[in-house]
């Protein structure tokens, strides 16, 4: 694998193809030399930045180090980098944003998002960045038993999303063998092509692989699949859900986060579930900061789990840096010292932001429900949507949930069901919805992201 250079004019650094520093002090001292490098270029190369950096009277001298990132708010979110991205197509005539730090020409790679609630965010890359990427697909993939010769089928959409095309290169970069499907191609031409090649790894949404085992559980188990790796959406980090997955075709389920900016979480397989350790902590910081009152939340180093909204900063990324950006996903995070003093961190998924839901002062994600629903099983699918007649995050009492029931379980238990789905939601987590049952198989299947919430007059 070719060595990646961090922004090219600051010199070389370690390459990302080859592991982090074992050594905590090595680590912390690469971590913070290139939180500087990326604080430099940022304040070099774009305006945006520049700028509000100098609103908040700091230059790059100032940020010496990763504990220097705390110190500065949220420089960039979602909807900024949505409108930075529409500015840019309008005056600078490309999509990538006025916070892109590079010229336009240096892009070789784009992906974006899939932009089902508006205009999709973009991603470039340079050809450091595809480096970086691969790096760290590699050791993600590796962490699920794949290496050169390993039969892959990729099962993610293959179009522009971080999961399609960057990871079917990566599967090569790496020296397996991969199956370009793609969501695209359908369950059953998925399902006779995956007959024909006799892929070892599934690669696809965890809302995908359900979708497979029901509608195809012998052919899924026939298949000999070793391990699915999942990413996109929460599930794989269910243990109900997993261990359906897991049960119905004999493979292992890995959970898997990342694909841009330098950043890289992903599970290592083992039973019970225990979050995703941070892979790419050479190449990305990912701090944590209180939802309410916006300050850094410190994450011990006893084990011990902190929550709040995950704020990224890359260190090895030339196109877009993140420079202390957040799209608002909120997480879970420990962090283990070992006896030889190396430490781990894990992560696990909480919510996003712009999915809270606050029901009479209560704070719902639609991820927790997710969890409830999944435990419900065999009585239920483990399909269900929130009902909302207008955006959240306010909702006026009763929470309205559609939830199916399972393949096996009858219509006239419908009552009893939407009864205790109600009380085990009150019970554990304060809120006690209007529950709607109905048919296994009406809730719509998707290859993609599933939407939980159903907002009135929204398609």
């Amino acid at each position: 694998m070719t060595d990646c250079q961090t922004f090219g004019r600051s010199g070389a650094v370690p390459s990302a193809a080859q592991p982090p520093p074992a050594s905590a002090d090595e680590l912390q001292a690469l971590r913070d030399r290139l939180a500087h490098q990326t604080a430099a270029h940022c304040y070099e190369q774009s305006g945006y930045y520049r700028s509000a950096l100098d609103e908040l009277g700091v230059g790059p001298a100032d940020i010496r180090s990763v504990a220097d990132l705390e110190r500065l708010p949220v420089l960039l979110g979602k909807d900024d980098e949505r409108e930075l991205q529409q500015r840019s197509r309008e005056e600078l005539g490309h999509p990538f944003g006025e916070h892109l730090c590079v010229a336009a020409q240096e892009v070789v790679a784009v992906a974006s998002t899939s932009g089902t609630t508006g205009t999709p965010t973009f991603y470039a890359f340079t050809a450091e960045d595809v480096a970086v990427t691969d790096a760290l697909w590699a050791r993600a993939l590796a962490q699920a038993g794949v290496a050169p010769g390993t039969v892959v089928l990729q099962g993610f959409g293959l179009s522009m999303f971080l999961a399609g095309y960057p990871l079917l290169r990566a599967v090569e970069r790496m020296g397996a063998q991969i199956v370009p499907v793609g969501a695209e191609a359908g369950t059953e031409r998925l399902l006779n092509l995956a007959r024909l090649t006799a892929p070892e790894v599934l690669l696809c949404t965890p809302s995908y692989a359900a979708h497979l085992v029901e509608r195809a559980p012998d052919q899924m188990r026939a298949l000999g699949l070793r391990s699915i790796v999942c990413a996109g959406e929460p599930g794989a980090g269910l243990p109900e859900v997993r261990a359906a997955i897991e049960s119905a075709t004999g493979a292992t389920v890995y959970d898997a986060l990342g694909g841009a900016h330098g950043i890289m979480n992903a599970s290592t397989g083992a039973h019970p579930y225990d979050g995703m350790v941070l892979l790419g902590e050479d190449c990305s910081v990912q701090q944590l900061i209180d939802t309410d009152t916006r300050e850094p939340v410190t994450v011990p180093d006893d084990g011990r789990p902190v929550y709040g909204e995950r704020v990224k900063t890359s260190l090895r990324w030339r196109a877009q840096p993140q420079l202390r950006t957040s799209v608002g996903d909120v997480y879970e995070m420990r962090r283990d010292i070992g006896p030889d003093g190396s430490a781990q961190t894990r992560i696990k998924v909480i919510g996003r932001t712009d999915d809270l839901l606050i029901v009479k002062g209560v704070k719902l994600y639609p991820a927790a429900v997710s969890e409830l629903i999944a435990g419900l099983q065999p009585r239920v699918t483990g399909q269900f949507r929130i009902l909302l007649p207008g955006p959240p995050p306010r909702v006026t009492p009763p929470l309205r949930l559609r939830v199916e029931r399972g393949a096996s379980a009858r219509e006239e238990e419908d009552a009893r069901l939407a009864s205790d789905i109600a009380q085990h939601m009150h019970d554990r987590l304060s809120v006690r919805p209007e529950v709607e049952i109905v048919a296994a198989g009406a809730l719509e299947r998707t290859s993609h992201k599933t939407r939980f919430i159903e907002i009135a007059g929204e398609r």
